[in-house]
């Protein structure tokens, strides 16, 4: 079974980036997935994740400009989210 969610981005002071995927409808903290680069990242997001080249960069471009990003609709499976945790 796969589930809904969204995908918050985040980037850290010493321009390291976070990751965090929030399930519709849970509560709680998010733990999450720390990058060194962005390089990092966008092999995250396009690899594991599967997400589309073009999301990935708007991704990247919003990041850079504001520090954070959120993907909505991100739909992963059981063990997908785990291994985000």
């Amino acid at each position: 079974m796969r589930t809904n969610g969204s995908l918050h981005l985040t980037q850290a002071p010493g321009r390291g980036y976070g990751l965090a995927y929030a399930p519709f409808g849970a509560a709680g903290e998010r733990p999450g997935l720390r990058f060194d680069d962005a390089h990092d990242l966008e092999r995250f997001l396009a690899g594991p994740l599967r997400l589309p080249r073009r999301e990935i960069l708007e991704a990247l471009r919003a990041l850079d400009r504001h520090g954070r990003y959120v993907i909505h609709e991100v739909w992963l499976s059981a063990d997908e989210m785990t291994a985000l945790a």
